[in-house]
């Protein structure tokens, strides 16, 4: 009874443990590992493993930063309730979808993977494991588009979407790109894209800083309405043909610029 007292307060419990078969992942891919269970000193009743696909988003308020944990996408394992017997050790294979739009790993942008049991009138465990997420091949075609126009990267924060460009997510990725060093240069300070990607294809939306050249334009720059924001979309199939994604960056960005 005693022991039964201390695991629902988490001592002497059961014990979580997700094993990744590998750190790296992209949106829209896979990811496999395997969920370690370790009974602890009585039995516990398990009613749900789950596997929630974090990551974290920046808010500022006033002169202050904050980062929120968002949970792009949460799976539970187990069909049924099942019983976790004392020091016996249990393992629940899973291959888990990594959500579209899910940040990748740049600059401070972070994701992990938290898995939780539910466990009835005791502390849940958890664990987590942080992952990697690569751009994958319709993205980087995006981003190599954007690096051969000479826009270089200069960092990355994932924020709140306006609610006129959200689809499945109230977050996105901003990447911030510099114009310098490009021919782009005397008429830009930056550009910010935002790819918000589906099964189909993927749509970019771009941020336009033009940079004050008149008087004129410099009145816009001081009330905020030097930025121009746009949109295009590209399937899936044109997204496999650099020299297309390319061109139509460049035309779009010449005719904001």
């Amino acid at each position: 009874m005693f022991k039964k007292i201390l695991s629902q307060i988490g001592i002497g419990a059961a014990t979580v443990d997700t094993r990744l078969e590998q750190e790296h992942c992209e949106p829209g891919g896979t990811i496999q590992g395997v969920v370690h269970i370790k009974g602890g000193n009585v039995d516990q009743e398990i009613a749900r493993i789950y596997l929630a696909f974090n990551t974290q988003y920046k808010q500022e308020v006033g002169d202050s930063k904050t980062f929120t944990t968002f949970t792009l996408d949460r799976f539970v394992l187990n069909e049924a309730p099942f019983t976790i017997e004392a020091d016996v050790e249990r393992e629940i294979p899973f291959t888990l979808q990594v959500p579209f739009n899910t940040p990748l790993s740049v600059s401070q942008s972070k994701s992990w993977i938290e898995t939780g049991l539910d466990i009835a009138q005791a502390v849940d465990p958890s664990d987590h494991d942080a992952v990697v997420v690569k751009a994958n091949d319709y993205q980087s075609v995006i981003l190599e588009a954007m690096e051969d126009l000479g826009f270089r990267l200069k960092k990355a924060d994932t924020e709140k979407l306006p609610g006129r460009f959200r689809k499945d997510l109230p977050i996105a990725q901003e990447l911030e790109y510099s114009a310098r060093g490009t021919h782009y240069a005397h008429k830009l300070d930056e550009i910010e894209v935002i790819l918000l990607q589906d099964r189909s294809g993927i749509d970019i939306v771009l941020q336009i800083d033009r940079r004050a050249h008149s008087l004129g334009s410099l009145f816009s720059e001081m009330a905020g309405t030097d930025e121009t924001m746009t949109k295009l979309s590209l399937s899936n199939q044109e997204l496999t043909n650099p020299s297309l994604v390319k061109q139509r960056l460049a035309d779009l960005i010449e005719h904001h610029s």
